[in-house]
């Protein structure tokens, strides 16, 4: 009997071991453990799944729901419910790049712009980039993505009467290095990354589709030009169950 088979067997449809969702839930899990995605990841359809546990789609989709909300599994633009590949390794270094840290791992980088825009700048993003309370700063929020899978939402601060019009730039081609090297920033380096661990707001849970019980890493950096100048603040949280930074001896 395959492994498939054996799993559709430990549901009981009498109720004595839970709802049928979340036994469907607990064997689709012990599928993924077992490897039975191994491969491209894609978990069988909702009809198939329903057809093999002897339920209807309706319960088969409440298990899935289950597993996303839990970070386990993830729906795929176009179609299809998909196993979260194994955890990406993110360097921190001097020259941290989201692209570049993402492609090195052979996925696939991409961002979902939120919202760009400017604001007033207060706290950390006004001290750090040696603004006074209340000057306008262009705000940049987006989210990070590995293989269509959210792994970051990233806030970003900079001097609008340094960067004049740099949100237009910006929306160019979604580069950060590109628009800087219009305003002659041609290099820029990592000064200082802060990384703490907190639960995620509700606006993460939405982003990130994780749940609300699994942690997210919370990392403030500062990137600076050549000449030691801070020029851009950040604010990111990165999906804990997703992400792992590395850190080289060359950057300690």
């Amino acid at each position: 009997m395959t492994g498939a088979g054996m799993a559709a067997e430990q549901v009981r449809h009498d109720g004595r071991d839970g709802p049928l969702w979340k036994q469907i839930e607990a064997a689709l899990l012990q599928q993924v453990k077992d490897g039975r995605f191994k491969g491209n990841g894609r978990l069988p359809s909702e009809f198939d799944l329903a057809e093999e546990f002897g339920v209807n789609r309706h319960t088969a989709r409440q298990a899935i729901a289950a597993l996303v909300q839990r970070g386990l599994l993830f729906k795929r633009k176009g179609g299809g419910s998909y196993v979260v590949p194994e955890m990406l390794d993110y360097e921190i270094g001097e020259r941290t790049r989201f692209s570049t840290n993402v492609a090195a791992q052979g996925r696939e980088p991409a961002h979902t712009l939120i919202v760009v825009d400017e604001r007033p700048a207060h706290g950390k993003a006004a001290e750090t980039l040696n603004m006074a309370e209340g000057d306008l700063a262009v705000f940049i929020s987006l989210i990070g993505e590995a293989d269509d899978i959210p792994i970051s939402v990233a806030e970003t601060y900079l001097s609008a009467e340094r960067f004049p019009g740099f949100g237009e730039r910006y929306r160019e081609n979604y580069s950060m290095t590109k628009a800087l090297a219009h305003y002659g920033v041609t290099d820029y380096r990592r000064d200082v990354t802060r990384c703490t661990a907190r639960m995620p707001s509700p606006e993460d849970v939405k982003h990130l589709k994780q749940s609300d019980s699994s942690p997210v890493l919370f990392v403030e950096s500062v990137d600076i030009d050549l000449e030691g100048r801070p020029i851009v603040y950040h604010e990111t949280r990165y999906a804990g169950e997703r992400v792992q930074f590395v850190i080289r001896r060359g950057d300690l």
